[in-house]
């Protein structure tokens, strides 16, 4: 197959350091792009490009790479995501020998059985706050609405997915760090203890927080950022910029689990992702969100309704609302 060898080659000079800059752009935007081959102008037909995702997928599972293999160390500024660790990998196998790599390609589409053989999944609904205990007997805290995905093999890759808000107390293991991975590539690195994620799929933000010890947090293309105690570093999506708290309350950080909500300046955003994910209603509204925002610190709790806590906020900002159903509020 010429389109697989090709990429073979590409991937092959990359790892050893010897492709063009042209060449480099162009692997380094596929990586970038989440392995989309078509967005990286390699121009692969539809069956090629499935043929060699799944490879690249399924290859770090399936494959042991011999000791005496030499190492080729990637030249991204961030830790290789699960995929990306097989892509490498891939390309060390490809210059050991072609026998390697016919034995390693997989011909068919993983099958969702297979999928989740892999993978283990764990969610939690509307309200619903989850503990749950990793096979290192790390604890994660889950919020409501969230997923979360670890390896099947997490002895061997401590790495998860998450959706959502989570409290993480990491059990220290120097040889097989904690990453956690969230929207827009950000990665965090676990150098410590406890430290608590929200990237809800809703919100306009995502936002990494220490309640003790360290943890590195990093995105494309910049130096990664240390985070210690009672600090915290606010990522927006949009602007894809962040900005870094030196000094954030520790007990809000984690308010959310004892059922309570605190906000320093709540907005609009805040609410679609309080109502949506703890009481199942929708918000919406026919103005400007980025106005609807209060200028003081605001504390909700489980035990107040979807329609006390909009009360509360159209109080606070001087707008109004109305139930459109049990489910849907809009605000005006």
């Amino acid at each position: 197959m010429q389109t697989e060898q090709r990429f073979r080659e590409l991937l092959d000079r990359y790892i050893a350091g010897t492709c063009t800059s042209q060449e480099k752009a162009i692997m380094e935007e596929w990586f970038e792009k989440g392995g989309d081959m078509k967005k990286a102008d390699l121009q692969l037909s539809a069956e090629d490009e499935a043929l060699l995702l799944n490879n690249i997928h399924r290859l770090q599972d399936k494959t042991t790479v011999p000791d005496s293999l030499p190492v080729h160390r990637s030249k991204l500024l961030r830790p290789l995501s699960s995929w990306r660790a097989a892509a490498v990998w891939m390309g060390v196998l490809i210059t050991a020998g072609a026998g390697i790599w016919k034995a390693a390609t997989i011909q068919y589409a993983a099958t969702p059985a297979q999928t989740a053989a892999v993978f283990k999944e764990i969610a939690t609904g509307k309200g619903e706050i989850k503990q749950v205990v990793l096979p290192d007997s790390s604890v994660v805290l889950l919020n409501a609405g969230s997923t979360l995905h670890y390896h099947s093999d997490f002895a061997r890759y401590r790495e998860v997915q998450l959706s959502g808000e989570a409290l993480f107390t990491v059990t220290h293991d120097d040889k097989h760090p904690f990453t956690v991975q969230t929207a827009d590539s950000l990665a965090t690195l676990v150098l410590g203890t406890q430290f608590n994620i929200s990237s809800y799929a809703q919100g306009e933000d995502i936002q990494i927080s220490v309640v003790s010890g360290k943890v590195q947090v990093s995105k494309p293309g910049s130096a990664p950022d240390i985070l210690t105690r009672a600090q915290a570093i606010h990522y927006n999506k949009a602007s894809r910029d962040y900005t870094i708290q030196r000094a954030v309350s520790v007990e809000s950080l984690t308010s959310w689990a004892k059922g309570e909500w605190d906000y320093e300046n709540v907005r609009f955003n805040d609410l679609v992702v309080l109502l949506q994910n703890q009481y199942g209603v929708t918000l919406h509204t026919r103005r400007n969100p980025h106005q609807l925002q209060t200028n003081v610190n605001v504390n909700f709790n489980k035990e107040q309704s979807a329609r006390e806590i909009v009360e509360v906020f159209c109080s606070l900002t001087g707008c109004r609302f109305r139930i459109i159903t049990p489910a849907e509020i809009e605000i005006y």
